[in-house]
């Protein structure tokens, strides 16, 4: 039991490493051998790019800024919310998860995903409950791993053996649903993504709500205990972004407890076999961080780095290329920026 907490405490703070030829003749979705004259049958129709439906819990209304007192499975949640100048036709949407050192608004930031309001998103960041009631984040769940945590931030592994998704994973949908009622939603267009904890959370999310989910960025984030997750459906028309570090991804950076490599590469197969789901697999050299709005260099990165929100921009757009229940053999790569290198489906490099 020591020896698998530490594991997924490690998981907590690390991401994957991923090679990168270019886009060739590789399939978006399924793990490539998939064309059995069946593959018709298994495409999705495109969602209705409408508004979302939108709805809050007890008159609560969701506000710009931060929204405080907002209850989620009987618990007073908390949520921030970016919006772009022009809100009068349905936005995309980007839940940006935090891991567990980061404080919410610091990760939003220094990722740059606070700056996709500047391209017409609007962006979410709820607030990890651990924080919300001021309780050191970095360290087991506060009520022990019974109460569906392995770690405190989020209840975050993709495996429950209930199959069921978690409180956590309900927040965020009510919170996006309740925001949809101030603000018009593309329902086609919503995604998440997150470091570390975040990343394995993002990961959850993806898995267990893909029918709400168009796809998302897991980076550096845990895949769980090497057992697949029981999900609700087989996985609707959804992009996945999965980034690694590269080899200094690993959680602590001395006498490391955790490396990512195995977590991505797993979490790359589980996706990339799903028939109805593009997945994009990639690796830098950024070790266990956001790779935005950093200057990097060794140990922490395998090379010396500055980072500006070029790979998060390029990340934005390839999400919405992708909206949910496209047809995965009509998604093209585009070229990702020199720092981070990519490919269709699993990866090759570990």
């Amino acid at each position: 039991m020591k020896q698998l907490f530490l594991v997924l405490a490690a998981c907590v703070l690390v991401a994957c490493d991923s090679t990168s030829n270019g886009p060739d003749d590789n399939n978006a979705g399924g793990s490539g051998d998939g064309s059995d004259g069946q593959a018709e049958d298994n495409t999705p129709a495109v969602v209705d790019d409408g508004p979302l439906a939108g709805t809050c819990p007890g008159g609560f209304t969701a506000a710009q800024g931060n929204n405080d007192g907002f209850v989620s499975d009987g618990v007073e949640r908390r949520f921030r919310v970016f919006l772009p100048d022009d809100t009068s036709t349905p936005r995309p949407v980007f839940v940006s998860l935090t891991g567990t050192e980061q404080a919410e608004l610091a990760f939003a930031s220094q990722s740059g995903l606070d700056d996709l309001t500047n391209s017409g998103w609007i962006v979410v960041s709820p607030y990890r409950r651990c924080s919300t009631e001021e309780r050191n984040c970095n360290g087991p769940g506060s009520m022990g791993t019974n109460d569906g945590r392995t770690w405190e931030p989020w209840y975050d592994t993709t495996y429950t053996g209930s199959g069921d998704e978690g409180p956590d994973v309900r927040f965020v949908e009510a919170a996006v649903r309740c925001m949809a009622a101030s603000w018009p939603v593309d329902k086609a267009r919503i995604y998440v993504g997150g470091i570390s904890a975040g990343g394995t959370f993002s990961n959850r999310n993806l898995t267990y709500n893909s029918d709400f989910f168009a796809g998302g960025i897991p980076s550096s984030g845990n895949w769980g205990t090497g057992v697949h997750p029981v999900i609700r459906a087989e996985m609707q028309g959804t992009i996945v972004i999965q980034i690694w570090g590269g080899a200094t991804d690993v959680w602590p950076l001395e006498n490391p407890i955790a490396n990512y490599a195995p977590d991505t590469k797993e979490a790359a197969i589980y996706y990339a076999a799903q028939p109805n789901v593009v997945t994009v697999s990639c690796s830098g050299d950024h070790g266990h961080a956001w790779p935005a709005n950093l200057e990097l260099g060794p140990p922490f990165a395998g090379t010396t780095l500055s980072l500006g929100n070029e790979i998060t921009n390029w990340a934005a757009e390839t999400l919405l290329s992708h909206p949910m229940g496209s047809d995965p053999a009509d998604f093209v790569l585009p070229d990702p920026p020199p720092e981070l290198r990519c490919v269709l489906g699993e990866y090759t490099d570990h």
